[in-house]
């Protein structure tokens, strides 16, 4: 069975979170007419928002999208973060010598064009940032891995630097997927330790109180092999006692979602849409989740890919997966795509709540709810 695209790479920029109690407008997803639009996205306003073109950036002024040159020697771009006409953040990877060897890779918008701004440098296989989080014009953060510790890197309006983090236990490696800030004192971080067998992996987050980093413990799947371990992808902040995360475990080889809840004491994890496997002997459906992001506490969207196969049809069909929490509980919305094979790449909503895009590797590559 082909793997879904994006599922370790795909990450979420710093949520943008409508005012709790704000009306919402009814509507369904539907097919954006736009092109050339994939990959992570993310919003700062109704006429800002961000994502990847063909070949560089697309950018919505509000009423279109539109290709932006990517600056040369652009490599591997893996998470957004709108933060304003001069404060966009893209990180990612640019390949290094020899096998599978990267260096983190940071570029910047300053409100005329994208160009690639130093970071520290690291190069090392897999090294490479994750996810990012625009605060402000003086505060920004991103996160991924060096090669095999989990990699914390500040913006403070003159340089990026690395920033010490402490780890849960003793694991074998560690790296973050995915950052949200709700301000310069609470940001949130989650991501996987891979742990010597027989222990499992295991999910774990960081905390940001603007002073320093502390580690929060999550809920595990449960699974005590290897073979079913847990993969953080996505991160909202939605309030101090509100924050999810999302993502997928193995299933012993055939991915089921995964999403959890941190209620201001502690993470749980929390049922949603393909997180069993159904007993068929004669189908197979799984799923995955690659990007969250939240309107409020009462609309919470995620969005990756559904598998499912019947005796007959060997290849099987990707299906677009969106869902939606409502407060009490994730339900699954239709996702108006066409073809065998689609993905929600990355989702974000605007800063005013407006829209909420969802990008897809299938057809159409943009889709939009009201």
């Amino acid at each position: 069975m082909r793997s879904t695209i994006w599922l370790g790479t795909a990450v979420l920029a710093a949520a943008l979170v409508l005012p709790a109690g704000a009306a919402r407008a009814a509507g369904a997803w539907t097919a954006s007419p736009a092109t050339g639009v994939s990959g992570p996205v993310s919003s700062h306003g109704d006429t800002d928002a961000w994502a990847l073109g063909s070949p560089g950036f697309a950018h919505w002024n509000g009423t279109s999208w539109q290709q932006v040159p990517a600056p040369a020697g652009r490599g591997t771009v893996l998470a957004i973060s709108a933060g304003g006409p001069a404060g966009t953040w893209a990180v990612g990877k640019a390949a290094g010598s020899g096998y599978r060897v990267s260096s983190p890779q940071i570029e910047r918008w300053d409100g005329s064009a994208w160009s690639i701004v130093p970071s520290p440098a690291i190069s090392a296989r897999n090294a490479a940032l994750h996810g990012v989080a625009a605060v402000g014009p003086a505060d920004a953060w991103a996160v991924g891995t060096d090669g095999r510790r989990a990699l914390v890197e500040h913006w403070d309006g003159t340089a990026w630097s690395r920033v010490a983090v402490p780890e849960e236990g003793a694991p074998f490696s560690s790296r973050l997927a995915a950052v949200s800030a709700r301000s310069a004192t609470d940001v949130w971080a989650v991501g996987t330790h891979s742990n010597d067998a027989p222990q499992p992996d295991s999910l774990y987050a960081l905390h940001y109180d603007g002073s320093a980093w502390s580690v929060v413990p999550m809920a595990q799947t449960g699974s005590q092999t290897n073979s079913d371990s847990p993969v953080a992808t996505g991160a909202v902040a939605v309030a101090a006692n509100d924050v999810w995360a999302v993502g997928y475990r193995s299933g012993f080889g055939t991915p089921v979602t995964l999403t959890e809840h941190w209620d201001g004491s502690r993470w749980t994890i929390v049922p949603s849409p393909y997180d069993h496997l159904p007993p068929s002997a004669n189908s197979i459906a799984s799923g995955s989740l690659a990007a969250v992001t939240a309107r409020s506490s009462h609309e919470v969207w995620a969005g990756g890919s559904s598998f499912t196969f019947t005796d007959g049809d060997p290849a099987g069909v990707y299906h677009a997966l969106l869902i939606r929490w409502d407060g009490t509980r994730w339900t699954e919305e239709p996702a108006p795509t066409t073809g065998t094979y689609n993905a929600v790449q990355g989702i974000s909503t605007t800063l005013g709540g407006g829209v909420v895009w969802a990008t897809n590797a299938g057809t159409p590559n943009l889709l939009v709810h009201p």
